[in-house]
């Protein structure tokens, strides 16, 4: 069992200040792994769907495996659909593209309406058992299965948000998976904080999410001109670059069946036409955006350097590995 000391906001800023001279991190960086590492810790060791969550995603990367170098602020969490009432194979029958839509939507609906009338009260009530200062929890006004947890704050930041973001959703496969051990960046500062030696975790496992950034950086090189990239996507190119120079992209590229998973699970739940999903295999899939895409993805890849810790490679030198990687894909007999 890991466990947060009590502390009052002014004695935890003063830490942070000290850790952050002493580590050369941003102080607003640490402060948001604390408040992250927090709400991982009761989602996995305190909460009622504890054993109904699997994370996933960068901070996954960044926390579990110390693959990438860069603070990823939101937390992706994968809900068991039985939690909602489906059956564990229930949302992978067979349905016609209408049906499935419809599918899609209840599903989502449902999910909604889980975080909303359930995991909300319920979080709320169980963090102001655990917490000295303010906070606030609330649903997202822009994306109804993402939960904000605000924290109390001492330090801001332009490209990083001011809350920890709980992206939920049902519609993510969670295997591979294992449980893994974290700890918070402060805790190798000031271990006093903290009782217990570790948070342990279930995470999807790198070489899964390898294929999950490979397909989104297919879709957007597939993205049509008229149609912007979304903000912070450049992460992914970033996310991919550390994933692809680790020993997790050989284990990646000799399971390209989990890539055909990842695909039939897009085009089922995620259907887009212009993506071209069906071109997303070992032979024809593309990294590479077009010559056009790159001046906005490296405009919003500068936006992201002050949440690197570390060394951190130049656009172009990502941009690259990217090429490099495509053409090792195509390579596989």
């Amino acid at each position: 069992m890991f466990e947060f000391k009590k502390i009052t906001k002014d004695e935890l800023e003063q830490i942070i200040i000290n850790a952050s001279q002493k580590i050369g991190i941003n102080e607003v960086v640490l402060e948001k792994d604390y408040w992250v590492c927090f709400i991982l810790n009761y989602l996995f060791s305190e909460c009622k769907w504890k054993n109904a969550f699997t994370f996933k995603g960068g901070t996954s990367l960044s926390k579990c495996f110390n693959l990438i170098h860069r603070f990823s602020e939101d937390i992706d969490l994968i809900l068991d659909w039985r939690v909602i009432g489906y059956s564990l194979d229930e949302p992978w029958e067979n349905r016609t593209n209408t049906k499935q839509d419809k599918f899609n939507k209840n599903s989502n609906k449902k999910t909604q309406d889980f975080l909303k009338n359930e995991f909300l009260p319920q979080i709320n009530k169980d963090l102001k058992k655990l917490l000295n200062d303010e906070f606030k929890v609330s649903i997202d006004e822009s994306d109804a299965q993402t939960i904000l947890f605000e924290y109390p704050k001492a330090f801001r930041f332009s490209y990083l948000t001011h809350a920890v973001r709980l992206e939920i959703g049902i519609l993510a496969a969670w295997t591979p998976s294992e449980k893994v051990s974290i700890v918070p960046d402060l805790k190798k500062i000031y271990p006093v904080l903290f009782d217990g030696d570790f948070i342990e975790v279930k995470t999807v496992l790198p070489e899964r999410t390898f294929w999950e950034k490979v397909t989104i950086l297919h879709h957007e090189a597939n993205r049509p001109k008229t149609l912007s990239m979304p903000k912070r996507y450049a992460r992914h190119y970033y996310d991919l670059f550390c994933i692809a120079n680790s020993n997790y992209k050989d284990r990646a590229l000799n399971s390209l069946e989990l890539l055909e998973k990842v695909v039939a699970f897009k085009q089922k739940f995620y259907p887009r036409k212009w993506a071209n999903y069906e071109e997303a295999n070992s032979k024809s899939i593309r990294l590479v955006p077009d010559t056009y895409r790159l001046k906005e993805i490296e405009e919003d890849y500068k936006n992201m350097i002050e949440m690197f810790f570390g060394d951190y490679p130049d656009f172009d030198e990502v941009m690259n590995r990217i090429i490099e990687l495509e053409k090792e894909i195509h390579k596989i007999k």
